[in-house]
């Protein structure tokens, strides 16, 4: 499995998370068993930063927002922000400029037809502010 895949899952669980409104605990079981060691050490460290960090990340992409506020922000873009704020704040091995391009990608597949320009745009920002 790619890590492009692997970010995907983690994504869908960051989303999960939100939905039901539990930041405490993730249900890894969803990633395959045939996941190797490498992706599941990275979708364990994305989704550990999101639990723990969940207050700050958010504080994060709220600060870089233009005229928005966090509770407009349509819930799978949301899900790729924080996904993606986790990996550039707190999972070193992941370079930023590949959070940010994997970010735009989930957000060409899941968000609508602006949400790859807006996901890019506050990213951007955030990599900056970095």
């Amino acid at each position: 499995m790619k890590r492009e895949d692997i970010r995907e899952i983690t994504m869908q669980l960051v989303y999960q998370m939100d939905m039901t409104d539990d930041f405490k605990v993730a249900d890894l079981s969803i990633v395959d068993e045939n996941v190797k060691a490498a992706g599941k050490k990275q979708a364990a460290e994305t989704l550990a930063a999101v639990q723990d960090h969940h207050a700050e990340i958010d504080t994060v992409i709220s600060e870089n927002l233009d005229k928005w506020t966090i509770d407009r922000i349509a819930k799978t873009d949301l899900a790729i922000l924080r996904t993606a704020v986790a990996e550039m704040l707190y999972v070193d091995s992941i370079p930023v400029s590949v959070s940010i391009n994997e970010a735009v990608n989930l957000a060409k597949k899941y968000g609508d037809d602006r949400s790859y320009a807006f996901i890019n745009s506050v990213l951007g920002k955030i990599s900056r502010s970095i």
